[in-house]
């Protein structure tokens, strides 16, 4: 099994589990190698024809690999165009497939990723550093992935292909049966954001406004943190692309030890018992989503919403176009958009700088060292750890931390302490394994979604026999707060 995978090893069950996926992914990789040199005979064999008749033989031979793969002629053709991409244009890729290492689904996104006009240096690069990556992340790990790496392989050549895919933006209806439909919205990813903030802030509203309390606040949505050295924004006014939410004071419920019911983390497909409401919060925003798009109405809840983007410092500048990057590491923006963002006057920005450096290994996403008496940690510090975790730091999972719980990776009630290297962010499915004794901390705490640099930076000779020296993390609001990274 691969090193990720070592502690599962010594289950005979999912050992022989494992041995299974390869060889019905070497399997699948074969069957797909075979199709290719049917398609690629069935195209010699025509090679001196008319265009039209090696394009009809060419339509056939796809038939023929559909009606083995038992899929429509469309789909097909995606899978054989697809991998025969992946063969001639990416070996470590291809290879990784034939040897059962990644399937077909990481081998399509590898090639989607790859087919922008990349200089054959930078297809080479992503080609050795996507057939690693697939291998040990999961499909939306990988997808994530992808789309930071090659972002960041060519800024400008990125901004154009945004600039150039606005213009297929598009939205679909698609009816079903059972009284329901699909409506399907191709548009900007910071418009898109954005709306996904606010359609969540209004759903979760809800609660309060049927309770008549106060406005409720998403202490999750606050997003510290860049992966790269630079300069977090957190986004601005009611009604505006990047909305901040009001704050609301006390301790947040979600930072226990223990399963909670909390509606800002719960399973969005059960409902809350605590609210009042039947329906669940997924039920919900589908709810407020339709009569948003039917007449405006929001049934009296707060729409503000916060998006919050990492912007390098450079780009903020102008001095440089790397794209800048979502808190979760999900999405990215092309530079112009981002410096767009920051200097609209409409905005109600709240700003936090972060020094940090590009190996994971010298603290880019080291811990903070400031401790707290009690149980709940403020609002700062639960800041702090959405910048620094990102996601769930359960393995695999992509559930951003602004909605995740914060956890004592060592129980409050056991002596833990309120710090930022026993505090974690754990989705709320995660945390409630973590509290039944299903899920353990690891034994060196670090964010699961960095990484591994091939040539970590020397450490410096004043540093800590044993520990990197590590860079500070300011963060700048109306009380300027200053955390040192430190083990």
């Amino acid at each position: 099994m691969p090193e990720h995978l070592e502690q599962l090893a010594g289950e005979p069950e999912l050992a022989a589990a494992w041995e299974q996926q390869v060889a019905a992914r070497r399997a699948e990789a074969a069957t797909i190698t075979a199709l290719l040199d049917y398609r690629a005979r069935a195209t010699a064999h025509y090679v001196q024809e008319p265009l039209v008749v090696r394009t009809e033989a060419d339509r056939a031979a796809v038939r023929d690999a559909a009606r083995i793969l038992g899929v429509s002629d469309r789909t097909a053709t995606t899978i054989l165009n697809t991998t025969g991409d992946a063969k001639h244009f990416l070996p470590h890729t291809w290879r990784a497939f034939t040897e059962g290492l990644i399937d077909l689904p990481r081998v399509r996104k590898t090639v989607d990723a790859a087919t922008s006009d990349l200089p054959a240096h930078l297809l080479k690069q992503l080609d050795q550093a996507a057939a690693q990556h697939a291998q040990r992340r999961s499909l939306a790990e990988f997808h994530h992935w992808l789309t930071r790496y090659t972002a960041g392989l060519d800024p400008e050549a990125y901004a154009r292909a945004c600039e150039k895919e606005t213009q297929s933006r598009f939205v679909r209806f698609q009816h079903q049966s059972h009284g329901m439909s699909y409506l399907q919205a191709y548009i900007p990813t910071l418009e898109a954001a954005a709306i996904e903030k606010r359609l969540k802030a209004a759903a979760r509203g809800l609660d309060q406004h049927t309770s008549g309390g106060d406005t409720a606040t998403d202490h999750r949505q606050a997003d510290p943190g860049a992966a790269e050295p630079g300069i977090a924004h957190e986004g601005p006014g009611q009604g505006s692309p990047t909305a901040a939410p009001k704050e609301a004071s006390g301790a947040d419920s979600s930072t226990t030890d223990g399963p909670a019911s909390d509606p800002q983390t719960s399973d969005p497909r059960t409902a809350d018992p605590r609210t009042g409401d039947p329906r669940t919060p997924a039920q919900r925003e589908a709810d407020l989503f339709t009569a948003w798009l039917r007449d405006g109405r929001v049934y009296g809840t707060p729409v503000d919403a916060k998006i919050m983007i990492m912007i390098p410092e450079a780009t903020l500048a102008g001095d440089s176009d790397e794209p800048a990057m979502a808190a979760d590491r999900s999405w990215m923006i092309p530079a112009h958009q981002a410096r767009n963002l920051a200097a609209d006057p409409e905005a109600n920005h709240h700003w936090y700088q972060g020094h940090t450096r590009k190996d994971p290994n010298n603290a880019d996403y080291d811990l903070l060292s400031a401790r707290y008496i009690g149980r709940y940690p403020p609002n700062r510090l639960r800041d702090a750890l959405t910048f620094r975790d990102g996601t769930c730091q359960a393995d695999g999972c992509t559930i951003s931390a602004e909605r995740c719980d914060v956890d004592h990776q060592t129980p409050w009630e056991q002596g833990g302490e309120t710090t930022a290297s026993n505090l974690w962010a754990l989705c709320r499915r995660h945390h409630r394994m973590k509290s039944h004794g299903f899920l353990h901390p690891p034994d060196k705490q670090q964010p699961h979604n960095t990484e591994p640099e091939p040539e970590p930076e020397p450490e410096p000779p004043d540093s800590a026999p044993g520990h990197p020296a590590r860079p500070d993390f300011i963060w700048s609001a109306p009380m300027p707060i200053r955390y040192d990274l430190a083990a």
